[in-house]
């Protein structure tokens, strides 16, 4: 073969490989970019399936749905107290949401709205009463019993507890 046959081989062989290196460069950058996705896709997914949990369309619970209502619980020990029994924070839960809806309950009314037999629900009324997160109001005229409410205080701490719990939520972001 002759100096000028081996120029045009080394010179052909050249201009072939270069599409190619540049065709490898660019599919190891392209799959460098892909790898760097996998884990938000991996996150979107998870979310993604825990809205369809909490709308009743998935049948699976994850490990981070179950430690997002751990870190609400703490949070709620962090904004009361840890104390708190279920019943007197369910109380608080049904005096906020009526609250927010102008509506009112004498502790008759909170113990069916509750389920939590009368005594019981007197019980936690006092305790919620001593730590001033609620009024038991005075009786109207005519009415047999006094409705109940949140404190302001009490009202604003619900607030920024519920708020900051949906934000650990999966189900709500």
């Amino acid at each position: 073969m002759s100096r000028s046959s081996e120029k045009g081989a080394v010179s052909d062989t050249t201009s072939r490989s270069e599409p190619l290196a540049h065709s490898a460069s660019t599919l190891a950058e392209v799959s460098q970019e892909l790898a760097n996705w996998v884990p938000i896709l991996r996150r979107l997914a998870e979310a993604e399936s825990l809205r369809d949990l909490a709308l009743g369309h998935g049948s699976e619970i994850t490990g981070a749905s179950v430690r997002s209502i751990l870190s609400a619980r703490r949070l709620r020990d962090e904004h009361f107290w840890p104390s708190m029994t279920e019943a007197a924070w369910t109380v608080m839960l049904v005096l906020f949401a009526n609250r927010l809806e102008g509506e009112r309950l004498d502790a008759d009314g909170l113990s069916a709205a509750t389920d939590i037999p009368l005594e019981t629900c007197l019980h936690w009324l006092d305790w919620l009463g001593g730590r001033g997160m609620i009024l038991r109001n005075t009786k109207p005229d005519g009415e047999i019993t006094a409705p109940v409410d949140l404190t302001d205080a009490a009202a604003d701490e619900m607030r920024t507890y519920l708020l900051a719990s949906l934000k650990l939520s999966p189900w709500v972001q």
